[in-house]
């Protein structure tokens, strides 16, 4: 029998280069006869006969060019993850936009340009504009004025009549030819010549300037009314196009919601859809597989020889791709042997034969319904502590260890998990001046918490669940090295938490529990520790609050080497508090802590843990820029990075 294994062995080994080889020729069979279908298909030359024959070529050419139906499903599942938005709109394909609320249509324009163009020649009438003097520089040259010595151009161009007074002196001074009267007749009609001239002169020169007027403040005005529509045009333009955005923002994010809900419920769909493999033996017994994502199963198979030996192969799915195949544990490979052959001739009959057959037992492997697991981690610790972390500690290089274990149930429709959780992070200091005697080392990490959670089955994936949970740390803990009263202690803070409501478990990763009716216990039994730190009134040592609560928490593997642990939890307490206020308009207290493993082999992980704490019953204590120190409720920050040895129990 072990010849026979060793044979077979070599056999699938042989079988299994050869069918590498035979995969990497045929790959490239393959990509030359795409090459030659695309070259084809693409070339603007050829049409297709029958459109929806086309679109079948190009999906099966999309189908080998990128991913598989299970990548595709797994990439888009990482963008809906990560809410990226998938669909967009531009703001020319708004529909009926004068229809938003809000929105300045172009009647309203039309009619407000019109009113500026009204109110404001009603307000600047044209003879409030003044004409500046710039405006008539250089207009005498350019005005048919009669000079002195063309005076007599006046009577000539029938621009001036004379009276009958000068013209009665004229026809006298021709009769009597007196030259003392001649000269007289001269000089009026010059004087009045004069006279004529100035006063038409000066209407040429008023007529120009009045005309120049009228024309600068026209466009004056003209120009201070477009300005004035422009600004109003620019705002309507303004305030539409922002009207636009926000609109189309908030559509968008509406659309966007629905439809990555949509094609969330179709990758969702698609990823739990069944891959059916069937597996014949010898004798072509077949059996049917369905394999399938998130899916826990297995069956039995019989294998099966010439000689109606059959070996029980357990089955086991692990997703739509991969399976585990186990031998059936009743079989004793130690009793497996080859047995010798014997020629025909030689074989003796049995003097006698018991034709009763045994009695044929039918062992099946009875499976536990208890999955226990844990991990021991310790490692070099890099921790980044901010001034409001009420528990106490120091950004500092240190050494972690971390233990986690969990021993969870599940039967049927009842869940039992159950969880324990323990960090202690520890650095030494250099003795420094003020520093309490004995006591040069500090704690950066100190933390034990214990989970219980019982569940029975609702519907689907949902769970009426009831849950305790209890925190506190193991040592003392201090602000400082100088400080020689702790901050905290063993029970000084615990907090014990009993909730009941229903848990969402769609998947062994993930998990959402959601209570309406939580119960908060909050202690602290060292009389050293400052129970007002805490939430308590001073002399008190314990303190109950009664509100909702929710804890999320996701254990995912991210990649082969990576993987990723998030715990979430929220508090709001039911009434009001100290002043008054309901504890529903304010934030709600939180816990959320994230791990992320970097695996580099077997027993070497680098560790990275965020950790974020906002509890308004907690008081922190810091020291503002003026040195003042100042009492208040602030975000609790631990960051820590680790690169150690972990052990899985």
């Amino acid at each position: 029998m072990r010849i026979l294994f060793f044979s077979l062995f070599i056999f699938l080994q042989i079988q299994l280069f050869a069918s590498t080889g035979a995969k990497r020729a045929v790959s490239d069979t393959i990509q030359i006869q795409l090459d030659d279908v695309k070259s084809i298909l693409f070339s603007g030359e050829w049409e297709a006969v029958d459109n929806l024959q086309f679109q079948k070529i190009k999906e099966l050419i999309d189908y080998i060019e990128n991913s598989p139906i299970d990548s595709i499903v797994l990439d888009l599942k990482a963008d809906l993850d990560n809410s990226r938005q998938l669909i967009k709109r531009e703001l020319r394909n708004i529909p009926q936009i004068a229809q938003i609320d809000g929105y300045i249509r172009a009647s309203e324009i039309n009619n407000s340009l019109l009113n500026i163009e009204k109110r404001t020649s009603e307000t600047m009438p044209l003879n409030s504009i003044i004409v500046p003097e710039d405006q008539f520089v250089g207009m005498y040259s350019k005005l048919p004025l009669v000079s002195f010595e063309n005076s007599m151009n006046l009577i000539n161009d029938s621009l001036v009549v004379l009276p009958d007074s000068i013209l009665v002196l004229m026809a006298n001074s021709k009769l009597t030819h007196a030259a003392g009267r001649q000269v007289y007749s001269d000089s009026t009609l010059m004087a009045y010549l004069e006279r004529e001239r100035r006063a038409y002169n000066q209407k040429i020169i008023e007529t120009y300037r009045d005309s120049i007027s009228t024309q600068f403040r026209y466009d004056y005005l003209n120009r201070y009314i477009e300005t004035q529509k422009k600004k109003y045009t620019d705002s309507v333009t303004a305030h539409n196009m922002a009207l636009l955005n926000s609109y189309n923002d908030s559509i968008s994010s509406v659309v966007n919601k629905k439809f990555s809900n949509n094609l969330n419920s179709l990758l969702t769909y698609v990823y739990r859809m069944p891959n059916e493999l069937e597996i014949y033996n010898y004798y072509n017994d077949k059996t049917s597989l369905s394999l399938q994502n998130d899916a826990i199963w297995y069956e039995w198979i019989w294998l099966k020889n010439a000689q109606n030996d059959s070996l029980g192969l357990r089955i086991e799915n692990l997703n739509r791709n991969q399976f585990r195949i186990l031998i059936d544990e009743t079989v004793s490979w130690s009793r497996l042997r080859q047995q010798g052959s014997l020629e025909v001739n030689k074989i003796k009959q049995l003097a006698s034969l018991d034709q009763k057959l045994l009695k044929v037992y039918n062992r099946k492997p009875v499976l536990s319904p208890w999955k226990l697991e844990g991990k021991i981690y310790s490692g070099f610790t890099q921790t980044y502590i901010n001034d409001y972390w009420s528990k106490g500690g120091n950004s500092s290089a240190s050494v972690l260890s971390t233990f986690t274990y969990s021993a969870n149930y599940s039967k049927g429709k009842v869940k039992f998990e159950n969880g324990a959780d323990a960090k202690l992070g520890l650095i030494y200091y250099l003795p420094d001046e003020g520093t309490v005697a004995y006591r040069n080392w500090h704690k950066n990490s100190d933390n034990f918490e214990l989970n219980s959670r019982l569940g029975y089955s609702a519907f689907k994936e949902w769970y009426y669940s009831a849950e305790a949970n209890f925190k506190t740390q193991f040592f003392l803990g201090y602000k400082n090295n100088k400080d020689s009263i702790p901050n905290s202690a063993i029970f000084s803070p615990a907090y014990l938490t009993f909730s009941g409501g229903f848990d969402y478990k769609p998947s062994k990763e993930f998990s959402a529990f959601l209570s309406p009716l939580s119960v908060k216990l909050t202690y602290v039994s060292n009389p050293r520790v400052n129970e007002t730190s805490f939430g308590l009134l001073e002399g008190q040592t314990r303190k109950t609050r009664i509100g909702m609560s929710g804890k999320f928490e996701l254990s995912k593997k991210v990649m082969d080497n990576i993987s990723l642990k998030t715990k979430n939890s929220i508090f709001i307490s039911y009434g009001n508090d100290a002043a008054g206020e309901s504890q529903f308009t304010k934030l709600p207290d939180f816990d959320s802590e994230t791990t992320i493993d970097f695996k580099i082999n077997q027993f070497i992980t680098t560790q990275i843990n965020l950790h974020f704490i906002y509890d308004k019953d907690v008081k922190s204590k810091w020291t503002d820029s003026a040195g003042v120190e100042q009492i208040g409720n602030k975000l609790q920050v631990k960051e820590f990075i680790t690169f150690g040895i972990s052990y899985k129990i």
